[in-house]
């Protein structure tokens, strides 16, 4: 039967001892901790091999983290002091799938043993392409950008994954067979960028950042508004209304139109800048 410590180690003070002298040491040991909980161990393994280098973690029963360690060359792993109680465990290692946690309660002054089987993960060695898809000037990340990820052979282009980048402007691709791909990047309001062929082998994790370029054709908003009169505060129909764009002090009319039987207007196509609408009506004179 394996034995634990009851009491922690204690070292008393030096004792000078002189002839023949007698001297009394006396020692008061603290209650180990060891005494109130247990040993957590086991071997981690995959197709009947242990797994050296596997990552073990043990929750406790909020999912809180209580305690990591790593397997061993034999794949074995030992957490020791662990108090007395139920606990959630699980483990995982890069190529493999990470299985569900399993429960296991820890007694006092003894160990529990829990071997956990890990397989092998079927899309290991495919390949990931991810990156930030940026505003070329000024430089910002942009969000809502479609990334479309063609793959390539003797020149011919198949669509294989479409994603969109975050807030951060990022974007991920993974599970990419090996092969050449060409990564094709858009949004509403710029020119469409692509990518040099990237040829992935071996479950690559390859970067590649995108750049767009505002296009100002499409970079345009609208100005509308409705025309009234101060006196009666009722729409005027057939009101004449003047854009004027402004630049640094001087105004320059772009567009003219006039007002629909419900005083309204509208203006469309108008690209980045500062405006000013004026407007006036006309009657024809007796």
């Amino acid at each position: 039967m394996a034995k634990i410590d009851q009491y922690n180690l204690k070292r008393s003070e030096q004792i000078p001892l002189l002839g023949t002298e007698e001297k009394t040491a006396n020692l008061q040991l603290t209650l180990s901790t060891a005494s109130a909980s247990g040993v957590l161990t086991g071997t981690v393994t995959s197709g009947g091999q242990p797994l050296p280098g596997a990552a073990l973690k043990v929750f406790d029963t909020n999912n809180v983290p209580f305690a990591h360690t790593i397997t061993g060359p034999l794949g074995q792993y030992t957490i020791s002091e662990v108090a007395a109680g139920s606990y959630r465990v699980t483990a995982a290692k890069a190529g493999y799938l990470t299985p569900d946690v399993v429960s296991v309660s820890i007694l006092a002054n003894r160990p529990t043993t829990l071997n956990i089987v890990l397989l092998p993960d079927p899309d290991a060695s495919l390949n990931t392409l991810f990156g930030k898809v940026n505003q070329s000037a000024p430089l910002e990340p942009i969000e809502g950008a479609v990334v479309n990820i063609y793959s390539v052979v003797e020149d011919v282009r198949t669509l294989i994954s479409t994603t969109t980048t975050n807030s951060s402007g990022q974007y991920l691709a993974p599970y990419l067979a090996n092969g050449d791909y060409v990564v094709v990047a858009n949004k509403e309001g710029y020119f469409q960028t692509e990518s040099a062929i990237q040829t992935l082998t071996n479950a690559e994790i390859t970067p590649l950042d995108l750049f767009l370029i505002s296009n100002p054709a499409t970079n345009t908003g609208t100005i509308s508004g409705l025309i009234t009169s101060q006196t009666t505060l009722l729409p005027i129909a057939n009101a004449t209304v003047a854009l004027y764009q402004i630049v640094g002090t001087i105004e320059t009319i772009i567009q003219i139109t006039k007002t629909n039987s419900g005083g309204r207007y509208l203006f469309g196509d108008v690209a980045e800048g500062q405006y000013v609408v004026k407007s006036f009506a006309q009657i024809n004179a007796i």
